[in-house]
């Protein structure tokens, strides 16, 4: 069993690439405080005080911060502590609730049509809009990791009840920095759904169209802005879709390796 204390983005990239080495093929994960009623009560005042002033959005939770993590084989143990959204002012003015914290990627294929699911989002319809898999959100204090995953996949897309894969554990975890100075780990998971309800894009020319029609829809007034739009992409054209918009930089995030990994995942359970 190794032990980290994640701090920096070469730390983070460090504790990522070994917890992969130990999957098995995939990562249990545990989660577990140290914390008096009195720490988890204060962080949550200071939380509840900033959206009353407008400072981070309506019904933002506290997050799970990553005080440290152990990995051994094929599985990965969390101690957690609440976190506040790391906007620049709250880092100035509440260092002791900012830091390292998880994120959850939330992978989802249709097994009948072998489609998956990506989604788009921008708030400036006059510049190119960002892709994601099914939904990704940040980490939840005192909520694991695979339920926050499922929760950000209703909310996002819809899906209210989709299909836990691989008994709920992890495919793998990913390094990515939020805000670009905060270390936060990715775990993805997996899920299946019937997709059929969404856009079908077939090629990289399909998904330009599909952004172009969204980004028309909003300036007519036919669409209202939403967090994400969704769309579905073939099995066989994932690979050269989304290497192209990996190369575009087009994503946020480690989607390009999330999904490779968790159709690798499909293939080794015979899903695929």
């Amino acid at each position: 069993m190794l032990s980290y204390e994640i701090k920096t983005e070469i730390e983070m990239k460090g504790f990522c690439s070994q917890a992969n080495k130990f999957a098995n093929p995939f990562l249990e994960i545990e989660v577990f405080d140290k914390l008096t009623s009195h720490q988890s009560n204060e962080a949550k005042e200071i939380n509840e005080e900033l959206i009353q002033e407008g400072r981070i959005g309506k019904g933002s939770h506290l997050q799970q911060g990553v005080k440290r993590i152990e990995a051994y084989k094929g599985g990965l143990k969390i101690e957690e502590s609440p976190l506040i959204y790391p906007s620049q002012d709250i880092l100035d003015k509440h260092p002791h609730f900012t830091g390292p914290m998880t994120g959850n990627l939330s992978n989802c294929y249709d097994p009948q049509t072998k489609r998956f699911l990506f989604h788009m989002r921008g708030k400036d319809i006059s510049a190119p809009f960002g892709f994601q898999a099914g939904a990704a959100g940040m980490g939840k204090f005192r909520e694991h990791p695979q339920v926050t995953a499922k929760k950000e996949l209703a909310e996002e897309a819809g899906l209210q009840y989709p299909e836990t894969l691989f008994e709920g554990y992890a495919v793998d975890v990913l390094p990515f920095m939020k805000s670009g100075k905060i270390p936060q780990p990715l775990f993805s998971f997996g899920f299946a759904n019937d997709l059929s309800g969404f856009y079908q894009c077939h090629s990289l020319d399909g998904v330009a169209k599909f952004e172009d029609r969204t980004k028309q829809r909003l300036k007519e007034g036919e669409l209202k802005p939403q967090e994400a739009y969704h769309f579905t992409l073939p099995y066989k054209k994932i690979e050269p879709i989304t290497g192209e918009l990996d190369q575009q930089g087009r994503f946020y995030g480690p989607i390009y390796d999330s999904t490779m990994n968790f159709i690798r995942a499909l293939r080794k359970t015979g899903e695929l």
